[in-house]
This record gives C-alpha cells, sequence and structure tokens, in this order.
C-alpha cells in the first residue's frame, strides 16, 4: 500500500480530550453498523489513514473518518481539514468509499465539502441518531449509551443502566488494549505511528462480543473489577486532560500508569483493588470511589519513574527496595497516628490473603499521612499481633517481612528515591 509522507506524520494526538472523544465516536460509528445490519464491515483501524477506518474482510476501506474536538462553530475554521480528507488516496480507496467528517459543535454550515479537483472526492458530515450532525464532548457518553440501548433492543437481549455501563466499559478497554498495543510497537519496535496502528485492528466481532457479554447482578466480581478499572481510567483521563499544558505533574508517568491499568488482567487487577485501599473485606462496587482513585493518582502523580512492566505499578531503590502507591489516608497530624485510623486497615490487611501477599512482595506502601514513615510491626503492637493466613507453609521469615513493611508518606518516599 502506497501512503503519502503527509498521511504518515498526521498520525497523531493533537488532545488527550480528542483522543477519548475519537475513540468514542469510533465505537459509536461500529455500534451503529451493526444496527443496521452490515454484512460488509469487517474491522476498524484508528489512527491510520485518517483518524479512524472502516474496512471490509478484503482490506477494502468502506469509510474513512476525520474527528474534530473543537469549540469553533464557523465552517471556514475545518476547511483545511476538509481539504485533507477530500484528497486521502490509495490502493484501498476507490469511489465508492464514503468519507465523513465528525464534530463536536454544531456548524454555521453543515453542506458537504466538493473539492474542485476532480481526482478528489466529497466529505460529508456525520449524521447521527438524533438526527444531528454533531454530538458535543459531554454529550458523547449519554449519545453512546443510547446506541448500546438501541442495539440490545434489535437483537432482544436484556439491558439495564448496570448491564450498559459493563458493556460500555468492557467496549473502552478493548480500544485502549488496542491502542496501547499500537503504542507499545512505536516504542519497542521503533515502528512508524501509521505502520503501528495499521497492524492493530479492532474487530467488529470482538465489539458485538462486548456488547452481548452477560454478567449476574453488581455483586459479579467480574463486573465490579471492570468497573473499578473504568472508574480509574476516567478520572486518569480528566487529571491529565486537565494538566496537558503544564509541568507540574509527571504526566509520562500518569500515562504509563493509566494504560497499564488498562490491559491488566483480572488477577491482577483484584491486587490493585484491595493494595490500592487494604480497609476492604471485599470486592464491591461500594468499595472504591473518585476521592479514593484522586488518592492514588495523585501520588502517581507527584512521584517519577514509576515501574510498570512487572505486576503493580510501583517505584523501587536499589537500597530501600519497592514501594507501592495507594490511597490510604492517614490523616492525623499529631504525633502519634489515631489507633482507629491505624487499627482499620490493620485488621483489613490481618484478614486478607491478598493483601498478605502483596505485603510480602513490597517493602514500603505509600499513603497520604503527615506522619513519619513506620513499619507494620508498630502499627500491630497497638491493634494485635498479624497472622500469616496465606496459602504457603508459614513461614517465619515471610511473616518477619509482612512486619517489617512500612507505611510511607508521598513526600518521604519521594526523597529516599531521590537518594
Amino acid at each position: 500500500m502506497n501512503i503519502s509522507k503527509k498521511i504518515k506524520n498526521s498520525s497523531a494526538i493533537a488532545s488527550w480530550s480528542g483522543f477519548i472523544y475519537q475513540g468514542k465516536i469510533a465505537l459509536y460509528h461500529c455500534i451503529h453498523l451493526l444496527i443496521n445490519g452490515s454484512q460488509s464491515a469487517d474491522h476498524l483501524k484508528v489512527e491510520t489513514l485518517d483518524d479512524f477506518v472502516i474496512y471490509g474482510l478484503g482490506g477494502k476501506a468502506l469509510s474513512i473518518h476525520q474527528v474534530k474536538a473543537r469549540n469553533n462553530r464557523k465552517r471556514l475554521a475545518y476547511e483545511d481539514a476538509l481539504k485533507q480528507a477530500a484528497e486521502i488516496s490509495t490502493s484501498s480507496i476507490d469511489k465508492s468509499t464514503k468519507r465523513w467528517f465528525h464534530v463536536s459543535c454544531e456548524l454555521d454550515d453543515f453542506s458537504s465539502y466538493t473539492p474542485t479537483n476532480a481526482t478528489q472526492n466529497p466529505v460529508k458530515f456525520y449524521h447521527y441518531r438524533d438526527n444531528n450532525q454533531y454530538i458535543r464532548l459531554d454529550c458523547v457518553n449519554e449519545q453512546l449509551e443510547q446506541v448500546v440501548t438501541d442495539y440490545l433492543e434489535k437483537v432482544k437481549l436484556n439491558y439495564s443502566p448496570l448491564l450498559i455501563q459493563y458493556k460500555l466499559g468492557l467496549l473502552y478497554t478493548l480500544l485502549d488494549t488496542k491502542v496501547i498495543s499500537a503504542h507499545a510497537k512505536i516504542h519497542n519496535n521503533s515502528e512508524l505511528k501509521f505502520d503501528a496502528a495499521n497492524k492493530t485492528p479492532i474487530l467488529l466481532a470482538e465489539i458485538e462480543e462486548c456488547l452481548k457479554s452477560e454478567v449476574l447482578d453488581e455483586t459479579n466480581e467480574n463486573i465490579v473489577l471492570n468497573r473499578f478499572r473504568r472508574n480509574i481510567l476516567d478520572r486518569t483521563d480528566e487529571l491529565i486532560e486537565s494538566h496537558k499544558t503544564s509541568d507540574d505533574i509527571s504526566l509520562i508517568d500518569v500515562l504509563a500508569c493509566r494504560n497499564t491499568i488498562a490491559r491488566m488482567n483480572l488477577e491482577t487487577l483484584k491486587r490493585l483493588y484491595y493494595s490500592k485501599k487494604p480497609n476492604l473485606n471485599s470486592i464491591s462496587i461500594k468499595g472504591f470511589s473518585n476521592d479514593s482513585v484522586e488518592s492514588y493518582m495523585s501520588i502517581i502523580a507527584i512521584l517519577k519513574q514509576l515501574v510498570v512492566f512487572k505486576d503493580l505499578p510501583h517505584y523501587h531503590h536499589p537500597q530501600f527496595g519497592t514501594y507501592l502507591p495507594t490511597a490510604i489516608q492517614l490523616k492525623k497530624i499529631n504525633e502519634k497516628l489515631s489507633l482507629s485510623d491505624i487499627q482499620n486497615n490493620v485488621e483489613a490487611l490481618r484478614e486478607n490473603s491478598i493483601v498478605q501477599d502483596v505485603l510480602y512482595e513490597y517493602n514500603n506502601l505509600i499513603v497520604d499521612m503527615k506522619h513519619s514513615a513506620f513499619p507494620l510491626s508498630e502499627a500491630t503492637k497497638l491493634t494485635g499481633r498479624f497472622i500469616d493466613i496465606s496459602d504457603d507453609d508459614l513461614s517465619q521469615a515471610r511473616l518477619t517481612k509482612i512486619h517489617n513493611v512500612r507505611f510511607i508518606s508521598p513526600d518521604d518516599a519521594q526523597e529516599e528515591l531521590n537518594y
């Protein structure tokens, strides 16, 4: 396939919110194709010839889509982008390939773009299910929920707000995983952005599998963990977007953490769920909140050199060992920590084998507190001895290591990591 240098170099993300919006529009269109019973569409590719492209089984481009998440109502402001969309030409495109343009606000003119060059092709503004030709950034989630509902009604599957959010969570994770896989090819194999994305298609069959996935109720562990993942990713996206032009946080580490969580398997996600806030006694929707996500991500945002290639995101120092970020909050500023604060966490640690295994593997827990660092053994003097309840044979060495795990503030952790 002959691709112009301009197209290869233009495969980039202008803003994080624009990128998230672009992915959701791509999912919207794919679900719309499934509702209409399209037999020719086979897969989706993002950030290739255009923002996203729908291909048939034989590799022919059925439609190419450019997405602009701008707050500019003047049609003239999009003229260059419309011209670029009209110019795209490869062996996979012919006169029957549709060219769609998506915008996030109402324009003063939605008429199709008609090029003056006879070798180029017209570009049309997309029509959505509500007959509008735009979807605002703050309305795209609602429109996605509606189109998922339309699909479930058509195929006669049960749906509820809980089920719809679960299915959307699976779709977002599918998109995240594919895009992250493409980015990994760029960084690990030094591939061009276009080439990496071109090798990472999203099958419409995969999208349909997500839409048809069933869960029993909100106590189902898989649905809770996937909602937990989605909660972290959504709040992190907001953090990235709000700091995109500043250098006061470590955006590289925040993005690395986000991408690691996006592709975590459920077993590792369960370890993250408990280690982030170990005073939870079970996996439930009530067990996480925006506050706990922000407490966890605030540590990632200020500390640098996050390690993400193995298990849970953490930090490492040759002398002091590993540091695990958490959402634990020990807010008392007085010289001795409140017994109720520490007992709440230690009791949970004592009774949770998953957290105990995490404690065995990491040397320090980074927590939101003003107190100087202290080992778990100091806390258990106040709350009672800590008993090893793992499935492994009881080991005094293992128990001793767990007791030596330290609670440490972000400031103190930063000082040690810089040592």
